[in-house]
């Protein structure tokens, strides 16, 4: 069933070995890539995940894939080793990870729901520790839940109003452009 439910990677062919579940005590998942790209996922992660939550940790790792964040990782982490002496390519490195993983979790909300991924994330996260009062290896991990549990702004009704208007009138300008020489030879 969850060699069924698993995303094809980009590149893949059907048929391939796209899954690979490995026996541990840890719950995780990840995206292996390279030239076969396969989705790795733990015998504990399976236990400990069901249902939509399992569904959604695939389609967070389906996001790394399809986006090819590895590509984005592997650049920011060449930058901050190649010049160790600049910190702000170790800080790009650090903000890079932050954000595909933000991104894959977006990816994952829109399709199940930010609740169903939060707690994905947590079920999968709780005996590392990172969700205690000290700082923790994981220390992003409580931000990105917080994230996901807040719900989105919203725009309000006059400023979504003000927004429509000026996409209507968008189209218009053109059409004024393209008159008003015309106006001016007449007048």
């Amino acid at each position: 069933d969850l060699l069924v439910r698993a995303p094809l990677m980009p590149g893949e062919e059907p048929g391939g070995e796209r899954l690979v579940v490995l026996e541990g005590e840890r719950a995780d998942a990840w995206w292996l890539a390279g030239p076969t790209p396969q989705l790795v996922i733990t015998t504990a992660a399976l236990r400990r995940l069901k249902g939509r939550q399992l569904d959604a940790v695939l389609a967070h790792e389906q996001g790394h894939a399809r986006a090819r964040h590895d590509w984005l990782l592997h650049c920011s982490a060449a930058l901050a080793a190649g010049f160790p002496g600049i910190p702000v390519f170790t800080a790009f490195r650090e903000e890079m990870h932050r954000l595909v993983e933000l991104a894959a979790d977006d990816v994952a909300s829109r399709r199940f729901g930010r609740l169903t991924i939060a707690l994905a994330l947590v079920g999968l996260n709780e005996d590392r520790g990172v969700f205690g009062p000290g700082p923790a290896p994981g220390a992003g991990l409580p931000q990105r839940v917080n994230r996901l549990l807040t719900a989105a702004p919203r725009l309000t009704a006059g400023r979504r109003l003000r927004l429509t208007a000026a996409a209507a009138l968008v189209p218009v300008v053109p059409v004024l452009v393209a008159f008003v020489p015309a106006l001016r030879a007449l007048g």
